[in-house]
């Protein structure tokens, strides 16, 4: 196989993309180059990159779409410059040429083409040709090397190091011990300072495309880098095995693990060994890769990729042929069958429906051996289920699909499907729904798979190796190493953990090197606990620039340099670490490493520096314990810290200083560190934290909360602020049994019948149409007096969060009231006021779903978005706006609606006021009113305007005749109200004028009582006495309470009326007065709403 060439090519394109940039930004310095580069491109690149872009993924940069395939659109849109660049434009049209040559080798390698020897001397000739031009002298001394080295011999597979013998060899102390940097040789990237860290961000679409990273674009340089887990090497043998079409066991796999656990490096694995088919051993990075007896017996398997970025859910994906594809389904058929295989799906993906099994099979089995590789499934669901389709979304219909998809494939030989999932629903991209997606997801893909593990905990370490260094380091000066740390460890035993002077660990320091095994598990198992933080990517890229720094400055470190451990980390030199911790731990922990730990204004530099002849000075020692401190500090582990043995295991080695000074440097540091702290708890542990913070007391606490502790606090903010007044009552989470309600009734309903205003589910339809239709095991009478609020499914989840949030501030505030200082007792304060403040706000956005429910229409549901500043407004002025708006409620009675409910009087057909009046109580097939102040202030606006008369009296034999004028003290509960006819008119109307005043006042002897007061006759010679305000008080019976309502509160209720009531009642013997009484219970629930005082006399 061409792996030395194809490794040639890989490092001469990571050299070029810089150069390239570096190059526009030199001569169009105003012009953004990715705008210029693309400029240039010919048509059907500018596709293929855009196309890429969007397989990359948001805020991801250009520069790894530089290739092959348009550096030659590049050269000929810039030759006049680059001739300026090289000299001559003979020196340009020369550079051209190469890079066509390039391409076309590096396309034949990319299909696994043998090349003939003249090729290959060729290729490295046009690399190192167009090297010189660029002045790259250091990439030509790379390329002599890879050329002049011998072809990789085939690595088997690795047996575990032999135990190394218990006996402790004896060794001059004070001996010379080779450093690390003079026995492994970082990758070119890394040695030269070149080092691109995205490289470490593994993007399966971008291989799929031929773009992006060569490290993972080019099968050569991928497996030169590739550790073959065990993991691995199982699921390329069933791959392979499945692909020849020998594999029985299930070909639906899982790969199923925490962040950066490997599962997209394992994709492109299984994406090149399919793609290299028999020419797949050819390579010495592969020749072992599969187990002696499975070999591919197939050329060229068909791989269909689907990741989080394929396919936009909104837009789709447009193809090279017009062909725009929307699901995943469409892009598996796209991708396995071409057009001729998507036509078969057309319909169902420009529907967005999953298709049949007997639509999808038939593809799979026509296009065999094949294998579909699918990535980040969850985070594509969290996206798509925002796309409606039907009465469900583009989500449902891909769950569903995953079904029929998991089917087929276990149906059709030489077929198989990988697809990762995360380990956890919070890694599911900042969504609400994250577990329902998860799942659905595992319900439909673990269930029928199987899972394998890509990376094994111990195999990170030669993971680790791999991937940085070009060799592991001769193995008798590694063992010279190890024996002198175990000597070392051994002398020092009392001082360190038990498991320092065990062979196991030396054996685990023998997997590590070069790295002490205590600087990777710090990443691997503290950072690792953090799901933000990617375990083996992040592993990789921490390390890396750790290496790369060292590296740059090997010729100026002191001391003993045999192993990196922690202590040797330099965080002012390492951006890339120290920007991971504060995207892990938050901004505020940038002030704890200068303040303690970075530059010379540090704390830890200040001791350091006391003494310069010191061996504190020598090695840094200050500054290596804060930094072993702060990085044992990140994550989110509660096991933070380490106490001084482990301390010293991190930062102890052979030939340099003693233990003690470790202690030494620690007490001073202890002394004067702003953001150091230790417990006495057990053995006394260190760590930094960003004080004031008590996140840790507040997530513990957090997990203590429940979901019914949630819904209580819910409801107890919705009883205190919210409260009845005269025109509304309310009732919260009131039982199935709610009495009848002759007045306007909002019933607001529990968290437990959250819904969407799109799709009310049936648990809250039930429920509102038993309160809606029954009054206990009978008919409510009075349907047409309740309304309802409910909160919204989708936004509920923030409300609970931030309510889990206060409860766990509230908790905290008791639990740990004694052990708080005075700014960590303010900072929960401040956190509590602040979850407080957000909780109620969000109480009042989430509660938007107003419904009411008939007979004839079922029920209707109403989403609110105007909102008040309190909950008390958003119901009485917000709400009520709303619903008045949408005409379910009004405030008075049109004439057209008394006519349209036959409600309005004729001369033969006179109306009853409290009939009309109940009419509306009743019967929900008319709009609610708010009161009887709606058919009162009807009744007497329509007769003042002369539009009918009423009467009161018996129907036909009225007493008084109301028209066109005010109706006092009309009360509608008065069964002896009538509308009539306006042309029924009473008898002084039809009189002389001059009678009509004596016929009035006789007539008026016959009315009911009239609350205006009676004029005198001569109105201009008595005074007016005018009054400020006026205030009635006394007992009346209890009979005659009704009287209260027309004879006070209608006539006064626009004279800034105030009500205060006093009730007194007294125990019988037939009905006593105790708590466990339901007299005594309905009068209780009635003073909470309404607000009233209570006071109870024993």
């Amino acid at each position: 196989m061409n792996d030395k060439i194809h490794k040639a090519l890989g490092i001469f394109l990571d050299a070029m993309r810089p150069f390239v940039i570096g190059f526009l930004q030199q001569h169009f310095p105003n012009e953004p180059w990715e705008g210029l580069y693309f400029s240039r491109l010919k048509v059907p690149k500018r596709a293929t990159w855009n196309q890429a872009l969007k397989a990359q993924g948001e805020n991801q940069s250009c520069i790894s779409l530089i290739d092959y395939n348009n550096l030659t659109d590049f050269a000929l849109g810039f030759k006049q410059e680059l001739g300026i660049e090289f000299g001559t434009p003979d020196k340009a049209n020369k550079f051209i040429s190469y890079l066509q040559e390039l391409k076309d080798i590096r396309n034949k390698c990319n299909h696994y083409q043998v090349l003939d020897n003249e090729e290959i001397d060729g290729a490295y000739l046009y690399i190192k040709q167009a090297a010189k031009l660029m002045k790259m002298d250091e990439l030509v001394s790379e390329i002599d090397k890879i050329k002049d080295q011998e072809q990789p011999m085939a690595q088997p597979v690795q047996a575990m190091a032999p135990p190394m013998q218990t006996t402790v060899v004896t060794m001059r102390e004070d001996a010379p011990i080779p450093a690390w940097f003079t026995n492994v040789y970082p990758h070119y990237d890394i040695r030269n300072g070149v080092l691109d860290e995205s490289v470490f961000a593994a993007n399966l679409g971008e291989v799929a495309l031929g773009i992006g990273q060569e490290v993972y674009n080019n099968p050569t340089m991928f497996f030169e880098k590739t550790y073959i887990t065990a993991g691995l090497r199982d699921i390329a043998n069933r791959v392979v095995r499945a692909l020849n079409g020998k594999e029985s066991e299930n070909r639906v796999i899982s790969l199923q693990t925490g962040f950066g656990g490997g599962k997209t490096h394992t994709l492109i694995s299984l994406y090149h060994i399919a793609k290299a088919g028999r020419s797949l051993l050819n390579s010495a990075y592969t020749a072992h890769l599969l187990n002696e007896n499975i070999r591919p017996e197939y050329n060229d398997a068909k791989v269909a990729v689907f990741t989080n970025n394929t396919t936009d859910v909104a837009q789709g994906r447009t193809t090279e042929e017009g062909i725009t594809i929307h699901t995943l389904w469409g892009e598996l058929a796209y991708q396995l069958g071409g057009a001729e295989g998507y036509n078969k799906v057309r319909a169902n993906d420009e529907s967005r429906t999953a298709p049949s099994s007997s639509i999808f099979k038939p593809i799979l089995a026509q296009n065999t051996p094949s294998l579909i590789l699918i990535d980040e499934l969850a985070d594509y669901c969290n996206k798509a289920n925002g796309i409606m389709v039907g009465k469900g979304t583009l989500y449902t219909q891909t769950v569903s699909f995953l079904q029929t998809l998991t089917e087929s494939v276990a149906a059709v030989p030489q077929c198989v499907l990988i697809a990762t999932l995360p380990a956890s629903a919070t890694e599911v991209a900042s969504s609400e729904i994250g577990q329902q997606i998860l799942s659905s997801l595992e319900n439909r893909i673990v269930r029928v798979g199987t899972g394998i593990k890509p990376v094994d905990d111990e195999e990170i370490f030669e993971v680790v190796r791999r991937r940085l260094f070009e060799n592991v380091g001769n193995p008798d000066t590694i063992e010279q190493v190890l024996t002198r740390y175990k000597n070392t460890y051994h002398n020092r035993r009392s001082d360190l953990p038990a498991e320092a002077d065990r062979i196991e660990y030396i054996n685990k320091m023998r997997k590590a090197y070069p790295f002490h095994p205590e600087l990777i598990d710090m990443f691997r198992l503290k950072w690792g606990n953090d799901p933000h933080f990617q375990r083996t990517r992040g592993v990789l890229r921490l390390l890396a620039s750790i290496v790369k720094d060292l590296w740059s400055r090997r010729g100026s470190l002191s001391g003993s340099q045999a192993l990196i451990h922690t202590s040797d980390v330099n965080l002012a030199n390492l951006p890339t670490l120290t920007g991971t911790i504060t995207s892990l731990m938050g901004s505020q922990w940038e002030t704890v490493m200068h303040a303690d730990i970075i530059g010379t204004s540090s704390n830890a530099y200040k001791i350091d520096n006391e003494d310069p002849q010191s061996n504190s000075c020598k090695y840094s020692l200050a500054q290596g314990i804060a930094t072993t401190l702060l990085m044992s500090s990140i994550g989110g582990s509660q096991n933070k810290g380490l106490n001084i043995e482990q301390l010293k295991l991190c930062m102890l080695r052979p030939s340099a200083f003693q233990h003690s000074e470790i202690n030494n440097a620690l007490n001073k540091l202890e002394q004067v560190a702003y953001y150091l702290y230790s417990t006495n708890v057990g053995a006394k542990t260190y760590w930094f934290q960003a004080k004031p913070n008590i996140n840790i007391l507040i997530n513990s606490a957090k997990s203590e909360i429940s979901a019914a502790d949630v819904k209580a606090e819910i409801l107890k903010r919705l009883n205190n602020q919210i409260n009845s007044n005269g025109q509304l009552r309310i009732l919260i989470n009131p039982s199935g049994d709610v009495p009848e309600q002759k007045t306007l009734t909002l019933v607001i309903l529990s968290p437990d019948y959250a819904t969407q205003i799109n799709s009310i589910n049936k648990k809250v339809e039930n429920y509102v149409e038993q309160i809606a239709t029954k009054k206990g095991s009978t008919q409510r009478v009075f349907r047409n007096t309740i309304f309802y609020l409910t909160c919204s499914e989708s936004q509920l989840g923030l409300l609970q969060s931030k309510l889990t949030e206060y409860l766990a501030c509230e908790r905290v505030q008791h639990e740990y009231s004694g052990q708080l200082d005075t700014d960590q007792k303010k900072d929960i304060i401040d956190k509590k006021n602040d979850a407080n403040e957000q909780a109620n706000t969000q109480l009042i956005s989430v509660y938007n779903i107003a419904m009411r429910y008939s007979a004839t229409d079922g029920l209707e549901a109403l989403e609110l978005h105007d909102f008040a500043r309190d909950m008390q407004t958003q119901i009485t002025d917000k709400l009520m706006e709303a619903i008045i708006e949408e005409e379910w409620l009004i405030r008075s009675i049109g004439i057209g609606t008394l006519k349209a409910n036959r409600l309005y009087p004729t001369l033969e057909n006179p109306i009853n006021v409290t009939t009309l009046y109940e009419a509306f109580l009743q019967y929900d097939d008319k709009p609610m009113i708010t009161g009887a102040d709606a058919v009162t202030s009807t009744i007497q606006k329509y007769c003042y305007n002369g539009e009918f008369n009423v009467a009161f009296g018996e129907e036909g034999n009225y007493s008084r005749i109301y028209h066109r004028e005010n109706i006092f003290g009309l009360d509608v509960t008065e069964r002896q109200y009538w509308l009539i006819d306006k042309n029924v008119m009473p008898q002084d109307k039809v009189e002389t004028e001059s009678e009509d005043n004596k016929t009035k006042s006789e007539n008026n002897s016959h009315t009911p009582p009239d609350n205006s007061p009676h004029k005198p006759d001569d109105v201009s010679s008595q005074p007016v006495h005018h009054f400020k305000s006026i205030k009635i008080s006394g007992k009346i019976p209890v009979d005659q309470w009704t009287q209260l309502f027309s004879s006070f509160i209608v006539p006064l209720n626009q004279n800034n009326l105030e009500i205060e009531v006093s009730f007194k009642a007294s125990s019988t013997l037939a009905k006593p007065l105790d708590e466990s009484a339901q007299i005594y219970k309905i009068v209780k629930e009635s003073v909470q709403q309404l607000g009233l005082k209570l006071e109870e006399i024993e």
